[in-house]
């Protein structure tokens, strides 16, 4: 993108499609052990998932989700994003807000297909009422870019096609499908992707 600042919060964006807005697992190495489940001093609150294969399987269908949401709203325009970021909470949630004020003032937008693969759980945990998912993925963007008002592509081209990310989730409900994306970072370690 034009500005080294501009690419960082395209790039997160892009690359969470779900961060502080930056464009853009086989896991090996890097994920920790899951942690067990924290007590709760409430007798009512309860873990949502059953078990680690079902909050895996919960998270990956809630990022595909926000990814084929994320796609269709730039399709359909900037005004149309209000879904998309109904599907974030806490950090994520208002950096996409940020981002996505920054990308409009810019006459900025996506186009293309946002893809990931390889998720991998690093834990699921049961804090104050909110069940938390934490991931690791790989963010693919080779098949977008991102424009200006003119369609003049605004993306570095040497920028990475292919990112690690740790993406957290956040659910308060007993429903599995009321994941939000609450965290979305590039790995600070070495590249899995």
């Amino acid at each position: 993108m034009g500005n080294d600042g501009g690419w960082r919060h395209g790039a997160r964006r892009m690359m969470a499609v779900a961060c502080a807005g930056v464009l853009l697992l086989s896991l090996t190495g890097c994920a920790s052990t899951p942690k067990p489940a924290p007590t709760s001093s409430s007798p009512t609150a309860a873990p949502i998932f059953a078990s680690d294969e079902e909050a895996l399987a919960a998270a990956t269908e809630a990022y595909a989700n926000y990814l084929r949401v994320y796609d269709s709203g730039w399709a359909n325009g900037p005004s149309h994003m209000a879904t998309y970021l109904a599907l974030s909470t806490g950090e994520a949630h208002e950096n996409e807000v940020a981002s996505l004020a920054k990308w409009e003032a810019d006459g900025w937008y996506a186009t293309g297909t946002t893809t990931f693969d390889s998720m991998r759980l690093q834990s699921v945990e049961l804090e104050k009422g909110v069940q938390k998912v934490r991931t690791y993925l790989c963010l693919d963007i080779s098949q977008g870019d991102v424009l200006d008002s003119n369609g003049n592509s605004v993306a570095r081209p040497d920028r990475p096609l292919r990112l690690p990310l740790e993406v957290d989730f956040d659910a308060k409900s007993p429903e599995p499908t009321d994941l939000r994306i609450s965290r979305s970072d590039v790995w600070s370690g070495k590249n899995f992707c």
